[in-house]
């Protein structure tokens, strides 16, 4: 998909290489870049390297039901957030362990590592279901008090004050005004901030409606374009795919506004290989009839098809910077 690849070859060229708090330096385009497909042309499935579809799907699915145990995920072989975890549901294990190892480091004689600080931190994550208020919760819950039921995914808001379900606000709004110009979600809650695995790197999204067709723009913080913005991609477009749906347009435009744009230094080795790949044909991806129950009982299982093959070079593999 040239669009994709234009942004990705000149972050390449002409990136500047910068910390972050990661500590993998990045190339760098900090003013950032504007990514714009048409969805008659397409499904926007990178062909470059296999793009797991099921798997974005399956993550859209979560967002929409506002969930935020990474069981659920995990249940169905989705393992995007496997790697991260509410910080006030593992800091507290985390502290009590590495006081032990303290302690017993000191009688050895000895101090405890960054490494194995690091090393703890990731067990303790990895085994922490919790995700905060993420995503899908700011999305159906905005305003609500946040808590975690192990036991029911969708039982983790405050039933006296549920929040502001924006994602239905819009589909309602829309079906009223389709003129409307605040058919805006927003993922970006700062009071929330500390309690969320991951503070949102796409942090809004809007629809606009215009000639019988539906177009969606979102905006992206932090984009990285190896790794993450070809899922980000095919994610919004699915979700512009399910407005279209629910409000009965044709789809139209799908828009990226990419701020920082960036190439972690340990994935210039495969963004090589991948510019120097020939794109396949993009895919026709479709909202099935057979299982539409509405856009708020869709399921990324049997949910959508591909009209055509998906054509696509190998997988190309990169390490998550933490």
């Amino acid at each position: 998909m040239k669009a994709y690849l234009d942004i990705l070859k000149n972050c390449l060229e002409n990136g500047t290489i910068s910390d972050n708090r990661t500590g993998i330096k990045t190339l760098r385009i900090p003013w950032g870049a504007t990514f714009q497909h048409d969805m008659s042309t397409g499904f926007p499935l990178i062909t470059t390297k296999f793009t797991p579809l099921k798997t974005i799907s399956t993550e859209l699915e979560f967002f929409i039901n506002g969930y935020s145990d990474k069981k659920w995920l995990q249940d169905r072989n989705c393992h995007i957030w496997d790697e991260w975890a509410n910080m006030d549901a593992w800091k507290p294990s985390y502290d009590k362990k590495l006081q032990v190892l303290e302690q017993q480091a000191k009688k050895d004689g000895k101090t405890v590592s960054d490494a194995e600080k690091k090393e703890l931190q990731n067990n303790e994550m990895g085994l922490t279901r919790d995700l905060g208020p993420i995503y899908g919760w700011q999305w159906r819950h905005f305003g609500s008090n946040y808590h975690f039921n192990p036991l029911v995914a969708s039982d983790n808001y405050d039933l006296k004050k549920p929040g502001v379900d924006q994602l239905k606000w819009v589909v309602d709004t829309a079906k009223k005004d389709p003129n409307n110009r605040r058919l805006i979600v927003n993922a970006w809650n700062p009071t929330d901030m500390s309690k969320m695995a991951l503070p949102p790197c796409h942090v809004m999204h809007q629809i606009l409606i215009h000639n019988g067709k539906l177009n969606l723009i979102w905006t992206q913080r932090s984009c990285d374009m190896f790794l993450g913005i070809p899922f980000n991609i095919a994610s919004y477009a699915m979700l512009l795919l399910l407005y279209a749906k629910e409000l009965g347009y044709e789809p139209g435009v799908l828009r990226g506004e990419l701020h920082d744009v960036h190439i972690y230094e340990n994935h210039i080795d495969q963004v090589k290989e991948q510019l120097s790949r020939t794109p396949y044909e993009l895919p026709k991806v479709a909202i099935t009839d057979e299982n539409w129950n509405g856009m708020f009982n869709w399921h990324a299982d049997g949910g959508y098809k591909y009209l055509t093959k998906y054509l696509r070079h190998e997988q190309l593999k990169g390490d998550v910077a933490g």
